[in-house]
């Protein structure tokens, strides 16, 4: 279910695009219950209390002259229901909160290295080659985020700026730690566990986690007990959240993991679709750990196939998560084939950009023309388009609260700390990570492009502002 945010997104000034983040006021129709409904009924009519009067007696008086009858009287109209009076919410309550927690911003001493981010400390000219003899191809304006693309030459760096490639003086850049810190682990819930403010079962639980969705982790610490054990996982570090560790299988990992290398020929992979339920694996085994099982009908994202144990007549695996991710494979008899996942005939652009294929439901991270990774997304669901055409990336976030706009809505929501959000356009569609479904590979989505958390980890720190994202 990714979502559009209740707020507005505009501005882009320069290089470095800003949110403009404004709390909708959402009417709040107070519930009516049995004892308070506001149409008055009439009570029925109560039964005579006594028997009706006998015959009168001869001794008895005279009886009296009759009285003209009655008009009935004239009928009532139905009173109509009376409408609920519409307040508006106390925007003060917590829940309401849009809880905003932007990248960490820190420069470094010393020149930034090949593949970092970088800050421009002044308007900088962009050049064709590294010399200042070469032709200028754009200004970066101050204080624009940048990637480094290698070595300094000559006193210039190589840059991607806006999802195009050039030179720059190197005494004009900054060096920018990490936005995000670096994860000790890569894994996988074994079952639904709720998230926590603190290491502790007694403290605020925030949200609930669904099993088989995959997170990172970046630190494991002591805390209260929670189902035989003191131990948690920290899987947000801005703001901190926890998990217990009895809920994850984990694999330590040093820092987040670059994405496997993709064939240089032919399809990068392709999608298919299981026949049958199917368990998923730690490797292609049965002997291997089944972390989740996945239903029937679910596309999978097929990266290689691999020998493994022999299974229904066959030694085929396919391997159906790849780093960031932690790996995992599921046997060839459950799967059947739709499509190839195929390389873009020409580069839309010579630096960083992402290309989402809404059909097969698969985005893939170029640099030119050179693919890097591809995963699958769960897009808008209908009534929900993902909008299509060419976006740069005007917003990112570590973590937000999302709500939806009307509080009314069938399919309304209020989530805390959606993590590693990417933001496209200015409605609120973006990449973002996903805690609520395992569902990729079909949309899901009020118009986001939902991801695995490390995914979407993976793009908050790869992709600067000013990325360039195709939806087609």
């Amino acid at each position: 279910m990714t979502m559009r945010r209740r707020a507005v997104l505009a501005g882009i000034a320069g290089t470095a695009a800003t949110m403009l983040a404004q709390q909708i006021g959402v009417l709040a129709q107070p519930l009516i219950t049995d004892d308070q409904d506001p149409t008055t009924v009439p009570p029925p009519d109560p039964p005579p209390s006594d028997p009706p009067p006998s015959d009168p007696s001869p001794s008895a008086d005279p009886p009296a002259a009759p009285v003209a009858p009655v008009a009935p009287a004239a009928a009532v109209a139905p009173v109509a229901p009376a409408k609920p009076v519409a307040t508006k919410p106390d925007l003060s309550d917590p829940k309401y909160s849009l809880n905003l927690y932007p990248p960490l911003k820190k420069t470094l001493d010393g020149p930034p290295r090949s593949g970092e981010f970088a800050l421009t400390a002044d308007d900088l000219n962009l050049r064709a080659n590294p010399s200042y003899n070469s032709n200028v191809l754009t200004v970066i304006p101050g204080g624009s985020q940048v990637t480094v693309e290698g070595k300094v030459k000559d006193g210039f760096f190589p840059i991607n700026f806006r999802s195009g490639l050039g030179w720059v003086d190197n005494k004009f850049l900054q060096r920018l730690g990490p936005e995000i810190p670096s994860p000790i682990g890569v894994g996988t819930l074994l079952e639904g566990t709720s998230l926590f403010e603190a290491p502790d079962a007694g403290s605020k639980q925030i949200a609930n986690w669904v099993p088989g969705m995959q997170l990172t982790y970046f630190a494991e610490v002591d805390g209260g007990q929670y189902k035989g054990t003191k131990r948690w996982y920290k899987v947000l570090s801005l703001p901190e959240r926890y998990v217990s560790t009895w809920s994850v299988f984990g694999t330590p990992i040093p820092g987040l993991q670059d994405p496997a290398p993709l064939p240089k020929t032919g399809p990068l992979g392709w999608v298919g679709q299981l026949q049958s339920s199917a368990n998923v694996r730690l490797g292609p085994s049965t002997n291997q750990t089944a972390v989740k099982t996945w239903p029937a009908g679910r596309r999978v994202l097929v990266y290689a196939e691999v020998n493994g144990e022999a299974y229904a007549g066959s030694t085929k695996w396919y391997q159906v998560a790849s780093p960031p991710e932690q790996s995992l494979f599921l046997h060839s008899s459950f799967v059947t084939k739709q499509a190839d996942i195929m390389r873009v005939d020409k580069p839309a652009f010579t630096g960083r950009w992402f290309n989402t294929d809404l059909a097969n439901q698969v985005m893939t991270a170029y640099s030119g023309a050179t693919p890097l990774l591809i995963a699958q997304v769960a897009s808008g669901r209908s009534g929900h388009d993902t909008d299509t055409g060419t976006f740069p990336t005007i917003s990112r976030l570590a973590s937000q609260r999302m709500q939806a706009d009307n509080l009314f809505g069938s399919d309304y929501f209020n989530l805390d700390a959606i993590p590693y959000i990417s933001y496209f356009t200015g409605s609120g569609e973006s990449f973002h990570g996903t805690y609520w479904h395992d569902m990729f590979g079909q949309p899901q989505s009020h118009g986001c492009l939902n991801c695995s958390l490390p995914v979407s980890q993976w793009i908050l720190t790869w992709a600067p502002l000013g990325t360039q994202v195709i939806v087609h």
